[in-house]
């Protein structure tokens, strides 16, 4: 019987949605999200209880940000939103597909202009509650790996208890939008990805880094520098809105328009635009930095709005091997992607985990296996197998190579098959391909 691998495990760990809610748990039908978006602003959900400003940021009511999101106004654009936070993990079926990182599948995330409809379970008897969708306006928040704060940690008393009063700085049109697939990319363009909790429950927060971890290994990274002095190097003062350490080979995944290969540590950080480029009274723009941990030096910069002319590939990654046991974890396969100047863009892991049965291994094509995006151009693709013992890559075996030409918007997928103890080739990736 074909089972899930180890990496897919963890994975579906990592996405932290698929643990079960309490005994006795029930969901009552999905409660629409209004879609009557008005001109006029909306007060705050209580003008006594959230700071006016933070961050040099007019803030806003959680329907008044949705007015922003409908009509493309927060593409890149940074808003502060006060609002009531509520979250519960759910027990979460296998997908069969893959899933993109800003979709909304199983997710129960609540961020609403009053506590009674961002309270997403009520209690139902000795042991058990009832839970639903929140009702009305709701902008069901991201936080991602570079988010500065921890939205969980202002939850009390489990899945009944009191939504959370946060502040939250965000935006929307994020560049992961390109790591789903062409037929979910809308959605995920529409989430709204938070940068910062600035405020919670009556107290003000400054921007802090969060513990990150090597995406290949899982090892905490520990940059040399701190967050204060990345803000100094970059030249910042009061406009940081956050940042993060993270391998170099691992900063694709936050922002796809880099493709780094390497075990350095850098910095990735925003800070909010110049006011005189601020797309509405309630935003501003964002810029994307890149700096090096080792040296202190910017490597790189753009705006997080994405480019009218940005148009990528995405490049799924697959490998079929017989004759390996699934899925102890012990082999894994690797990819190394260099664009034509011979840069290498990609180098490590299939992503996605693993899955099969005796004697036949296939790795990535599941619901966690997200495609390279990268620019149009030709590129050398070399797969091979190693052992791997505590994150230690052995030496690689059955290596073989191909080309391939990515034009603007292709899905590629491509699939090394490796025959017992021979080299492999890439064959046409088994249907549905991850991409599909």
């Amino acid at each position: 019987m074909a089972r899930i691998g180890i990496l897919a495990l963890l994975i579906a760990s990592l996405l932290g949605a698929c643990s079960s809610p309490s005994a006795g748990a029930t969901m009552s039908p999905s409660v629409g999200v209004s879609a009557s978006p008005s001109a006029i602003v909306s007060p705050l959900p209580s003008a006594s209880a959230f700071p006016s400003e933070v961050a040099g940021l007019p803030v806003i009511s959680v329907a008044s940000a949705d007015e922003l999101l409908r009509s493309g106004k927060l593409d890149g654009q940074a808003v502060a939103v006060a609002g009531y936070y509520n979250a519960m993990a759910l027990p979460c079926p296998y997908p069969g597909r893959y899933i993109g990182p800003l979709e909304g599948w199983c997710r129960l995330v609540a961020f609403t202009d009053t506590r009674a409809s961002a309270q997403l379970c009520q209690s139902s008897g000795a042991s058990g509650m009832s839970c639903s969708q929140p009702s009305g306006t709701n902008l069901a928040p991201f936080f991602v790996s570079e988010t500065s704060g921890d939205a969980w940690s202002w939850l009390t008393a489990g899945a009944t208890g009191e939504p959370a009063a946060l502040v939250l700085i965000g935006h929307a049109g994020d560049a992961r939008q390109w790591q789903c697939t062409a037929a979910t990319q809308a959605e995920c363009a529409s989430a709204f990805v938070v940068d910062r909790i600035a405020w919670a429950n009556g107290h003000d927060l400054p921007p802090a880094a969060p513990p990150t971890g090597d995406q290949q290994s899982g090892t905490p990274i520990t940059p040399r520098m701190t967050l204060a002095q990345v803000a100094a190097a970059i030249g910042l003062s009061g406009d940081l809105l956050t940042g993060a350490a993270f391998r170099a080979g691992d900063i694709a995944t936050v922002d796809p328009r880099w493709n780094l290969a390497g075990e350095n540590v850098v910095w990735l950080a925003r800070s909010l635009g110049p006011a005189a480029q601020a797309g509405s009274a309630e935003t501003r723009s964002e810029i994307v930095w890149l700096v090096d941990d080792a040296t202190g030096k910017i490597i790189d910069s753009h705006p997080l709005k994405l480019a009218s002319g940005y148009q990528p590939a995405r490049l799924w990654q697959m490998a079929t091997a017989h004759g390996v046991d699934c899925c102890a974890g012990d082999v894994l396969a690797f990819y190394r992607v260099a664009s034509g100047d011979g840069t290498v863009v990609y180098e490590g892991i299939v992503p996605g985990g693993s899955s099969g049965g005796q004697g036949s291994t296939t790795y990535g094509g599941g619901y966690g296996s997200g495609p390279l995006v990268l620019p149009a151009g030709q590129y050398s693709i070399t797969a091979w197998l190693a052992t791997n013992h505590g994150g230690v890559a052995g030496t690689p075996r059955e290596q073989c190579s191909t080309r391939v030409t990515l034009r603007p918007l292709d899905d590629v997928a491509l699939n090394a098959d490796f025959p017992p103890d021979k080299a492999c080739t890439f064959q046409p990736t088994p249907s549905p391909s991850p991409g599909g």
